[in-house]
């Protein structure tokens, strides 16, 4: 009996040890991204060609999980929730995609995972607003700590050249953030309907169809012709950006649950602060370490207290 629980307390450590390092894996290298967007943007494509490309090198790889979903879960979804995850998708992977990659253009890639890592605190204003949902004074004190430390991580920026462009690039950040806290209220109760990798499909070809469509419209079918280092760094952001954190911070939230995952997340920011300081050479002040440090210690202490990071 003892070597049984023995056994079983074994078991669980090891799927929680698992757990951690798959989300550690999906928080880092779904924060390359904007490293290899900033990358891409220097062989002269903008952001909604740099996401283009990321979402058409990644496309074969959801096809292929939703050609071999559940053939009788999907047929039991109604059309009214198909249309929900659908719309739910194009928020997630299309407008907060966009709206992030174009705003690349304007600010630095770590200023950038600063201000994106505002949607905890998004998410709780949009849970109190649609579902009623009461803010603790903790939550509220959690919330002004993390906008605190996105205002000094600002104002550390160099305005002397750049004034114009942070505004513009912070603005787009920011709707990036709100339209991917969107995806996430509304994500809860179709992930218990439809199974989280099913979900996670279809959403992603939604994202990926209407970015699609939008370049198509806005450029026409242009797909060739540019730099190879634009090819390499779209499908690097497919797999290494797209597809891998998918799976891993699947798989791992299963493992140690969101609560866990959400505060093991505030990883990602540190890596493209990180990589962007080694690799872009991009500047980083100790004001903005400061911001920096504030913005972690934010989303977690709303993390901790207030549960509201749903994957």
């Amino acid at each position: 009996m003892i070597q049984s629980e023995s056994l079983e307390n074994s078991k669980k450590e090891n799927s929680f040890v698992k757990g951690v390092f798959l989300v550690l894996l999906g928080a880092a290298t779904l924060s390359t991204k904007a490293i290899f967007v900033k990358l891409s943007l220097q062989h002269g494509v903008d952001g909604t060609t740099t996401l283009m490309f990321r979402m058409i090198f990644a496309l074969p790889y959801y096809v292929g999980v939703l050609l071999f979903s559940n053939r009788v879960k999907m047929k039991s979804l109604s059309s009214s929730t198909w249309a929900k995850v659908i719309l739910v998708g194009m928020s997630g992977f299309y407008l907060a995609s966009i709206f992030d990659f174009v705003g690349l253009q304007y600010v630095q890639a770590n200023l950038e995972r600063l201000i994106v890592f505002m949607y905890p605190t998004f998410v709780l204003i949009l849970a109190a607003w649609i579902f009623k949902r009461t803010v603790s004074r903790v939550q509220i004190i959690a919330v002004f700590i993390t906008y605190l430390g996105i205002v000094i991580a600002f104002l550390s920026q160099d305005f002397a050249i750049t004034e114009r462009t942070v505004w513009i690039g912070t603005v787009y950040i920011i709707l990036s953030a709100v339209f991917y806290s969107i995806f996430l209220v509304f994500s809860d109760n179709l992930i218990e309907q439809m199974g989280s990798v099913l979900f996670n499909s279809v959403t992603m070809l939604a994202g990926i169809v209407a970015v699609l469509v939008h370049y198509f419209i806005v450029y026409g079918f242009v797909l060739t012709g540019f730099e190879w280092q634009v090819y390499m760094y779209g499908i690097l952001m497919a797999i290494i950006a797209t597809i891998i954190p998918s799976l891993a911070l699947t798989k791992g939230i299963s493992l140690i649950g969101s609560s866990n995952a959400a505060i093991l997340s505030t990883f990602g920011p540190v890596v493209t602060i990180s990589m962007s300081y080694f690799i872009l050479h991009e500047p980083f002040s100790f004001v903005q370490g400061i911001g920096t440090v504030l913005v972690l210690f934010g989303v977690v202490f709303l993390s901790l207290k207030g549960n509201v990071l749903k994957e």
